[in-house]
């Protein structure tokens, strides 16, 4: 019987992928670098920031990232809830998962700052813990976090499902002991969830409660 429920956020509970893309490409403009459609953000995203950028750059700047992080850091503070929005049928997801008791988490490569500004604003009072990328912990697929989350919430690892879009959660799943389910829905897809490993997958949130069943 599962009683707590590790989300990812990015491409799990919200579709953010436009205002990362937004964000970078400004980046990529003022650098006078060339900007990415959001079909190629789709697999940019999922490793942090940092690899974001790495990503974005061009062949001959990869090495730079840390120049232009600060930068990006301050485009996305302003753009972060631009367009970010939970997924159809996510808000009532986690509304119904909270008033039956589950132990709810986000752990997520985002960094913690913008992590906990989107959470707080659109599922508020939802989540016991969001933890986000900060320069203490190593980013998923290293499981300390959701190892941690699991710890501050009192939870045994056959209670436990991470719910993420990614082979990087799949992977974080596997890493941590506890079984996963593949949100196809997100920025990667059916195959690449089935591939890493994912026990589960779902095509729509309504169904990660009828799995809880």
């Amino acid at each position: 019987m599962y009683n707590t429920l590790i989300f990812d956020l990015d491409g799990t509970l919200v579709d953010s992928i436009e205002d990362l893309a937004l964000s970078t490409n400004i980046l990529m403009e003022e650098s006078q670098f060339p900007t990415y459609d959001l079909e190629t953000y789709k697999q940019f995203v999922g490793n942090g920031v940092d690899k974001l950028i790495e990503r974005a750059l061009p062949e001959e700047h990869k090495k730079e990232v840390r120049k232009y992080r600060a930068r990006f850091d301050e485009i996305y503070k302003e753009n972060c809830l631009k367009n970010t929005k939970p997924y159809p049928g996510m808000e009532e997801l986690i509304d119904e998962l909270y008033h039956q008791g589950y132990k709810l988490a986000v752990v997520t490569n985002k960094p913690k700052v913008n992590a906990v500004t989107i959470v707080n604003h659109l599922f508020p009072n939802k989540f016991m813990y969001v933890f986000g990328n900060t320069v203490y912990q190593p980013k998923k697929p290293h499981p300390c976090l959701v190892e941690l989350a699991m710890q501050l919430m009192e939870s045994n690892k056959n209670e436990t499902l991470m719910i993420g879009d990614s082979n990087v959660d799949i992977e974080t799943a596997i890493n941590a002991k506890i079984k996963s389910i593949g949100c196809e829905w997100g920025f990667r897809g059916k195959e690449e969830l089935v591939q890493a490993g994912a026990t589960y997958t779902v095509s729509k949130p309504s169904d990660i409660k009828e799995l809880l069943k």
